[in-house]
Formats: structure tokens, sequence, C-alpha cells
């Protein structure tokens, strides 16, 4: 019973982190990662993939599989437009890593902006923020400003409550 349980998590690793065409490079965990609310952030990953210092959670919160797939699709393919600020004040990023424990790809988020920032080519124009939040929230992490989950749509449904307002005053 113990070796069926192993194969079946061996698959569905692989599955998951081995072969998706997005990121584009192999990888067998992904991290998420928070910072403490500071408004003068200008990015979370510096060069290398290094992580800015101060994070809340230094050593990451792993994503479970079902996470890893809910991220995927947040992160690809085509997802309703949202308002965007110019600014980029990110404090939550997810780390990739392949099996050497070494980064291969990140996304970074501002929640406050509705802004990101991701080193894997064919990621979607529009991110599905509510689905990255949930994640977060899962792992008891804040989003900037945002608590929690319920703080964070109440803020990005009055985004669009905004966004649609201003398109039918037009």
């Amino acid at each position: 019973m113990t070796r069926a349980i192993l194969i079946l998590l061996l698959s569905t690793l692989s599955a998951f982190a081995g072969d998706a065409a997005w990121p584009g490079v192999k990888f067998s965990e992904i991290r998420a990662y928070a910072w403490p609310d500071d408004k003068s952030t200008e990015a979370v990953i510096l060069d290398g993939m290094a992580l800015k210092e101060g994070c809340i959670n230094p050593d990451g919160a792993v994503l479970t599989p079902e996470q890893t797939t809910a991220l995927i699709a947040a992160v690809t393919g085509k997802h309703p437009d949202y308002p965007v600020a110019a600014c980029h004040i990110p404090h939550n990023a997810f780390v990739f890593y392949d099996a050497g424990k070494k980064p291969v790809a990140f996304v970074e988020i501002c929640f406050g902006c509705s802004n990101h920032r991701i080193t894997a080519d064919g990621s979607a124009e529009n991110l599905d923020l509510v689905a990255i939040a949930k994640i977060f929230d899962a792992h008891k992490l804040p989003m900037g400003e945002y608590r929690d989950l319920v703080a964070f749509k109440k803020h990005f449904d009055d985004l669009q409550k905004m966004a649609k307002e201003a398109a039918n005053d037009k």
C-alpha cells in the first residue's frame, strides 16, 4: 500500500513539475513568499532570482499539486480584463525551483496595483488575481495591505465595478 501511494505521488509530481508547457522550464516545486506592506518596494525578486530581504516566510510555503495547477491556470490563458495601475509595488511572489533547489522561474505580484512581473514567456496578459490570492490565503500569507482573501476580493470587486461604470459613461 505504501509503495502504491509513493508511485501515485511521484507520478502526480512529474505531471505538474516536469512537462508543463508553461513556464517552459523543468521545476520540482513552487514556493509562495510574502513581504510586509512597504510602499517603497520595487521588486521582491532580485537579480539571479534572489529574494529581497525581509520576507515574512523566508523558507516559502510549498504549493500542493492542486495549488500548482491553479497557479499555472491563473497565469496562463485568457482572463477578464481589470484595471491595472502604472505602478508596481509587489509584496508577493511564487518561485519555481528545480530538483537542485535552484530558482528557475518566478511570478511577482502587486495586489494593490493589480500588476505583475513574470520571467517565463507565454503568460496571460491579465492574471486571475483572485485565484492567486486564494493560494496565498490558504497559506495564511497577506497580500500587501490585504490581510486575507476577503479583504483582497472586496478591493478587486470594487475595481471591476468602477471599471464597468467608467466604460458605461463613455
